[in-house]
């Protein structure tokens, strides 16, 4: 009975050390994964800041280079009182290509710090579409930044077409 009572002693005792080796190792190797994940966010906060901070560098040197072309770019845009000349260049391309011509400037809008002015207008013309086609290259190679907003053709008699543009021209 002594060796069953002394057995049941340390095998007692030797259940409650194992249960509390394995209670402490669980306790441990979650301390360490809460740990292991606090690192590896961190790591990954860090990754996003250098990239941030890299983007940044990028963009300062870029924006200084910007600021050297953009000098460049306005002198490339005509002066607001050059465009009085727009409409006889556009009349010079037109009678050079044998076609009709009609124009009328609509509206203005200022230039901001960041977007040129603007001058709206119509232009009508009329004469055969391959003609056309010739005016608008001329006009593309010009001095003047142009955009348009429509063309409208309407086939006359023939190859004849009447045309009618609404667009902008761009200055300073």
């Amino acid at each position: 009975m002594e060796f069953r009572n002394w057995l049941i002693r340390n095998l007692s005792i030797s259940g409650g050390v194992i249960a509390l080796l394995i209670i402490a190792v669980l306790l441990a190797g979650n301390d360490l994964s809460r740990r292991a994940d606090k690192i590896q966010n961190s790591r990954q906060e860090l990754s996003v800041r250098l990239k941030s901070f890299n983007s940044l560098v990028a963009l300062r040197a870029n924006a200084s280079e910007a600021a050297k072309i953009t000098s460049v770019l306005q002198l490339a845009l005509p002066a607001k009182d050059q465009l009085i000349g727009f409409s006889k260049v556009l009349e010079g391309y037109a009678k050079n290509n044998k076609l009709g011509f009609g124009f009328s400037f609509e509206s203005e809008a200022k230039a901001t710090e960041k977007i040129p002015a603007t001058n709206s207008f119509t232009l009508t013309s009329s004469g055969p579409y391959s003609q056309f086609i010739r005016f608008l290259r001329a006009l593309e190679g010009g001095a003047y930044s142009v955009g348009f907003d429509s063309f409208d053709l309407n086939r006359r008699a023939g190859e004849d077409f009447d045309i009618l543009i609404k667009g902008k021209v761009f200055s300073q």
